[in-house]
């Protein structure tokens, strides 16, 4: 595997390090440009914060996919979506509405 940072080419794993805010907040990884068309993209989550774990979806300007739900430590995930080749892509990553502290989250991703 790939692993680098800014803009990434959906063949390679993109790292994220980011903080998704306490009651509902919310989370970013990078963006990504999607190469196929509606093809599930791949989350590798290395770490959630505290024993919390988060939601996760890809999205779009042209829209999102379907939450994926109660992501923890080493979690693998396929992230469902149906977001054409060519857009800019990122994953948002959300706690729990109850959910007192913001919460870490690092690993890897791609869009495919």
């Amino acid at each position: 595997m790939a692993f680098a940072g800014a803009a990434q080419a959906s063949y390679s794993y993109s790292s994220y390090d980011t903080t998704v805010g306490k009651f509902n907040g919310s989370g970013y990884t990078s963006y990504q440009k999607k190469s196929s068309s509606g093809q599930y993209g791949s989350l590798d989550s290395r770490t959630v914060g505290g024993a919390y774990t988060v939601d996760a979806r890809m999205t779009a300007s042209t829209g999102t996919g379907s939450w994926v739900r109660s992501v923890g430590d080493n979690d693998f995930r396929s992230l469902p979506n149906s977001i054409s080749a060519g857009y800019d892509t990122r994953v948002q990553f959300s706690n729990d509405l109850d959910t007192p502290v913001n919460v870490q989250v690092t690993g890897y991703w791609k869009s495919n």
